[in-house]
């Protein structure tokens, strides 16, 4: 059928040209674009970019990238714009962008490089330095074989000596401050040169790191730093701090990993005097449960809140014909504390909530003073008795037993599901904990009963193993007398080795090494539990410092512990100090994240303080 009048016309028009006669021409295809950045680009770690915009001609409709953008920059796939904040240091390394339109596709590479930077916080006794750690990853920054590195910091808080250890494949730095700085805040940033020779001629791929840093010299008596009254919370993996040295077996042991970066003071506070018996052992351990901790001081026992120290109840010993009180152990709700004398010695169960009695069970003594009970699987364990001796309760106050041991004060035993071991100075005896049968006794030959005070407690080891000394002698003549640290070996049953010293306080234990504070030598000793070789030490730097007056605390990472002027924090890898506070005490970790310092000025003090540290 064939088209004619309006409808041939419509056709024609539909078609354009091939209804008549006369030529036509198609529509243009447009052309490809075309894509530049400006190269090579070089960015700062944690430091926002400047908008890197392409430069285009042509119709571009979307941008792509391949590789993936180092980490927090992005490329804004309708301008082509790269922006944003990296977090993490790169190589430099080539990036190809593509600006895909309707007239085809262009690429262009950019070669990016993302500088590493550091943050470092930290505080430290005036006179004295810390060595901030440093941790690269060698393969995101491209750097090989050995590593050097040299600082340069204007304002002179970070010396330019830097240590490179290689560790797997990081590169660990080792940086150090000022011992000269001037107390208060210093803040700058330190550049960092990362090079391939001892000259620093050939740079690494990364060639620098910047350090930014933040350090607080604190000069001894000088102003509180302020309180930081942060949130609690959890610690993942850290138990309470349940009795002396933390836990049963005395280890002194946390297993958490601290960022002394994230240290800062929390409160202060002043409480009433606790024991200072015979002006030797600080009595003032604190313990700590379900967001509280408790100490023992001016006859009564007390429980605070670790937010702000704040009170939350208080139960004096007053009315007891002989009234004292000893520091407390807590488990499971309840407070376990040992008070009064002579006649009227107990042992105390108190609600660790109120304060409330919940037993009061008999004991005897004459005039000493204990460390805090023991709480083990089957019992609560501390000494007493008129002539010496332990005793040990079930956890809801009903007596287990009585054995006879050496009169010696100012220790307890340690115990785990086996055993209670007990250190009298004469001897190790090891106890059924439930029946009290003695299972063996291990003669100290080297102890001396000078004063009848042992001053500490034993610490289990590994398998078989306790250590323990006689920690009281270390003060008779000034330390000229000493004593010695031992080894048990309970499958041989005998003092396997003994390292002589002057170590004033109980030791902590990880993984095979024991952490001793020794007075003469002045130094923390990391010993070999198998023969107690020496397998690295550490000494205190400020000028006063004379003695050690703490226990050792003990992390997954860190050393921590009290000289007679200041509290250090010591890296268990490198040996060195990276945190210190001009306060020293006793000290314990809570698993809210908090260390304490429980300071008295000597032994006739009518108050004493307790700095707590944020950890986290």
């Amino acid at each position: 059928m064939r088209a004619t009048g309006l409808c041939a016309a419509l056709v024609c028009a539909a078609i354009s040209i091939g209804c008549g006669g006369g030529g036509g021409s198609s529509t243009p295809t447009p052309p490809a674009p075309t894509l530049s950045y400006a190269a090579p680009q070089a960015y700062v770690q944690d430091q926002a970019t400047s908008t890197l915009a392409p430069t285009t001609s042509g119709t571009v409709t979307s941008f792509s990238v391949a590789p993936a953008l180092p980490a927090g920059l992005a490329l804004n796939t309708t301008t082509g714009a790269i922006s944003g904040t990296p977090t993490a240091g790169t190589a430099p390394a080539d990036f190809t962008v593509t600006a895909t339109g309707p007239g085809g596709s262009a690429n262009a590479k950019i070669r990016l490089a993302v500088q590493p930077a550091a943050k470092v916080t930290r505080m430290t006794v005036a006179g004295t330095s810390v060595a901030p750690l440093v941790t690269l990853d060698g393969a995101a920054l491209g750097l090989t074989g050995t590593v050097y590195a040299k600082a340069s910091d204007k304002d002179g808080v970070i010396g330019s000596t830097v240590a490179v250890t290689a560790s797997g494949g990081s590169y660990v730095l080792e940086f150090s401050t000022a011992g000269s700085a001037t107390a208060g805040v210093h803040a700058g940033q330190a550049v960092v040169s990362l090079c391939q020779d001892a000259a620093c001629a050939a740079p690494q791929a990364t060639s620098t790191l910047f350090v930014n840093y933040s350090v607080n010299v604190l000069a001894a008596g000088g102003a509180w730093p302020g309180n930081h009254l942060t949130a609690l919370s959890p610690v993942a993996g850290a138990p309470e701090w349940a009795t002396f040295q933390g836990n049963a077996a005395h280890t002194g042991y946390v297993p958490v990993t601290l960022d002394a970066n994230k240290f800062d003071t929390r409160w202060q506070i002043t409480v009433p005097s606790f024991i200072y018996f015979n002006g030797r052992f600080n009595l003032g351990t604190v313990t700590t449960a379900g967001g509280n901790f408790y100490i023992a001081g001016d006859n009564a026992v007390s429980a605070r809140r670790e937010h702000d120290g704040a009170s939350v109840w208080s139960y004096s010993f007053g009315e007891l014909p002989y009234p004292s009180t000893n520091p407390p152990a807590v488990s499971n709700g309840v407070v376990y504390v040992a008070a009064g004398q002579q006649s009227s010695t107990y042992m105390f169960g108190l609600d660790a909530s109120n304060g409330t009695v919940l037993f009061k069970s008999r004991m005897s003594s004459q005039w000493e003073h204990y460390l805090a009970p023991t709480v083990g699987p089957s019992g609560v364990y501390t000494n007493a008795g008129t002539y010496g001796g332990l005793y040990a309760f079930s956890t809801q106050g009903t007596e287990l037993y009585f054995a006879g041991a050496a009169q010696q004060s100012a220790w307890t035993p340690a115990v785990d599901a086996n055993a209670v071991y007990a250190y009298t100075g004469n001897s190790l005896q090891v106890f059924d904990p439930v029946s009290g049968a003695l299972k063996m006794s291990i003669a100290d030959p080297s102890f001396t009963n000078y004063i009848y005070e042992i001053g500490g407690s034993p610490v289990l080891g590994g398998a078989n193993s306790v250590f323990a000394a006689a920690y009281a002698n270390s003060f008779l003549n000034g330390g000229g007398i000493g004593n010695s640290l031992l080894h048990f070996n309970l499958q041989s049953r005998t003092v396997d080795w003994s390292i002589r010293g002057v170590y004033p306080s109980t030791p902590a234990y990880d993984a095979g090494v024991v952490y001793a504070a020794n007075n003469n030598p002045l130094r923390l000793e990391a010993r070999s539990e198998a023969d107690g070789s020496l397998l690295w030490s550490w000494t205190p730097q400020a000028s006063g410092d004379t003695e050690f007056v703490s226990e050792v605390l003990l992390t997954k990472n860190t050393v921590i512990i009290s000289t007679n002027t200041s509290t250090y924090v010591i890296d268990r890898s490198a040996h060195r100090t990276i945190w210190s506070y001009p306060a020293s005490g006793n000290l314990a970790l809570s698993p809210n994240g908090i260390l304490y310092i429980v300071s008295q000025a000597g032994w006739s003090g009518s108050t004493a303080t307790i700095t707590a540290i944020n950890v986290q």
